[in-house]
């Protein structure tokens, strides 16, 4: 059983769609176009995803020269996954980092994607993997000399953001160690991620089933009630926490082999 990823609190978009919107700096160049951004942004604002996407497609076919093809692009690729359509997710997302290699926001969310959709036998198990490391270690590569804020992200949010971004390349690393069954990489990389952003309690239910797999029984159930103690945490992830902590109960207690 594994614990599947939840949209981060600030979206990938980073801002909503009327924000974004209005600060960004180009300029429709026709009436035509201007109606078709209009029909993107009311889409994304009412969170009809199928009808963003479907907008956004019809801007880039048939205004070639947009000058909103970056954040088009970008919307689309936050909005394929909060659809939850992991294969658009990724074409937009490559298409994302193609047109800015240092997109960090991209980075993280497709590494992050791909190991949460990768399954233990895939044939494509290692190619995904590497691929997901990838992009986590060059997010976090530019994270480190990153001082300004994502076009449309407020500078006063910066700092958290930064936090949140990190914490998330780091579980997408300890997710792919795990599918790896390398625990103790898991661990090591669960916990940078629990360093960067306290509150992650999907990343701390993580952690806790890789300490049950690397039988560390003890850290397991005090891992796991930690998440079991937070009033707010969402169902799915504590009925996770709870299954880790009977787990290493069980297996704790059971006969030496």
């Amino acid at each position: 059983m594994r614990l599947q990823s939840f949209p981060s609190v600030i979206t990938f978009a980073l801002v909503t769609a009327a924000a974004l919107w209005a600060q960004a700096q180009p300029k429709p160049k026709s009436q035509k176009e201007t109606d078709a951004l209009q029909k993107v942004q009311a889409a994304a604002q009412a969170q009809n995803y199928d009808g963003e996407l479907q907008a956004i497609t019809y801007v880039l076919e048939n205004f070639a020269d947009t000058e909103y093809k970056p954040m088009l692009l970008n919307m689309a690729m936050d909005a394929a996954q909060r659809k939850g359509d992991q294969a658009q997710m990724t074409v937009y997302g490559e298409r994302v980092i193609e047109a800015d290699p240092n997109n960090i926001p991209a980075r993280v969310l497709m590494a992050e994607s791909i190991a949460g959709h990768v399954r233990e036998n895939d044939l494509d198990k290692d190619q995904s993997l590497k691929k997901s490391d990838d992009y986590a270690t060059k997010a976090l590569d530019l994270l480190k000399t990153a001082s300004a804020p994502p076009v449309g992200l407020n500078a006063d949010q910066w700092p958290d953001y930064k936090k949140e971004l990190t914490s998330q390349a780091y579980d997408a690393l300890g997710q792919s160690a795990d599918l790896r069954k390398n625990y103790p990489d898991a661990i090591k990389n669960y916990k940078s991620a629990m360093e960067a952003q306290p509150t992650n309690t999907v990343t701390m239910a993580r952690l806790a089933k890789a300490y049950v797999d690397a039988k560390q029984y003890d850290d397991a159930i005090s891992t796991a009630d930690k998440v079991l103690a937070v009033t707010d945490v969402p169902a799915a992830v504590k009925q996770f926490a709870q299954t880790q902590k009977d787990n290493a109960t069980k297996l704790k207690g059971a006969p030496a082999k």
